[in-house]
């Protein structure tokens, strides 16, 4: 089975069920228009391994599933590649179709993945009292009024819907804003 289409006509998702359902082994190619490149490895239907940036495993597949433009090559035989990814290809599907949905809600706060994020003034009573995870650290580190979001991403090696959540987590409350 080769197959070879839009990302724009039909949902990449719905394309590796049926890849799956047939217990094909071979990867998927996906371009982007901007040239940027993603593989999925798939041994008898189930995924082993997904590269995208400069993510491995379950957070490339993730990043990979968002794109909705760009064009797809199944190239069918059996592929030789490290196993990244463990969890069964329905579970993973799932989890892909809802951090979908959740990143429609992501966007319509934080907009684009080009906003750049820059600190609120907070007075000295209210710092006392902010609370952060070790991930927001990481995040909150890169923040300097000059990276977009995607670039924060990059540079903390930390997915987009991740970053974007967290970012998004701290606009709500008033400790970023967005330009």
């Amino acid at each position: 089975m080769s197959l070879k289409g839009s990302l724009s006509s039909i949902n990449l998702a719905d394309i590796i069920q049926l890849v799956s359902n047939s217990n094909q082994s071979g990867r998927f190619i996906l371009t982007r228009p901007s040239g940027q490149q993603g593989m999925i490895y798939l041994k008898k239907g189930e995924i082993v391994h997904a590269e995208a940036d400069s993510f491995k495993g379950e957070d490339a597949i993730f990043t990979l599933i968002s794109w909705n433009e760009g064009e797809f090559v199944f190239e069918e035989g059996i592929v030789d590649t490290p196993t990244s990814i463990q969890r069964p290809i329905t579970s993973l599907l799932m989890e892909s179709a809802r951090r979908i949905d959740e990143w429609k809600l992501l966007r319509k706060k934080i907009g684009s993945i080009d906003a750049i994020p820059e600190f609120s003034d907070i007075d000295r009573q209210e710092r006392r009292k902010i609370s952060l995870s070790t991930m927001e650290w990481v995040i909150i580190a890169k923040i300097d009024g000059k990276k977009n979001i995607n670039q924060i991403s990059k540079e903390c090696a930390v997915n987009i819907f991740d970053t974007a959540r967290i970012i998004y987590g701290m606009v709500t409350s008033d400790l970023i804003k967005l330009k």
